[in-house]
């Protein structure tokens, strides 16, 4: 299995999401459910841990800054730990886009 072109699809997915069905439908999509399911299994199976850290920064290119703090605001206290790990978001103090 090409675990690279899991995540290249989801990614391209997203973008058609992201332009019909706007951005909060994308970020479920791909950081609420396809992120989070593929850390899982990279937990698992050393192939998907490989690829985690590309997906991790595609995700990056697909989102800007604000709309993936933004989303990251809006979830639960338990999923909003597991993100901002995955996508190395310190929403204390200082973020990632802080100047």
């Amino acid at each position: 299995m090409q675990f690279q072109r899991i995540w290249v699809q989801q990614c391209r997915a997203t973008r058609s999401i992201k332009r019909r069905f706007g951005v909060k439908s994308a970020l479920d999509y791909l950081v609420g459910e396809k992120l989070l399911n593929f850390a899982a299994a990279a937990e698992q199976h050393s192939e998907f841990a490989a690829e985690l850290p590309r997906f991790q920064a595609a995700v990056w290119k697909v989102f800007n800054p604000y709309e993936l703090a933004g989303y990251l605001t809006s979830l639960k206290p338990s999923t909003r730990k597991k993100l901002q790990n995955l996508l190395y978001v310190n929403c204390g103090s200082r973020s990632r886009w802080s100047s």
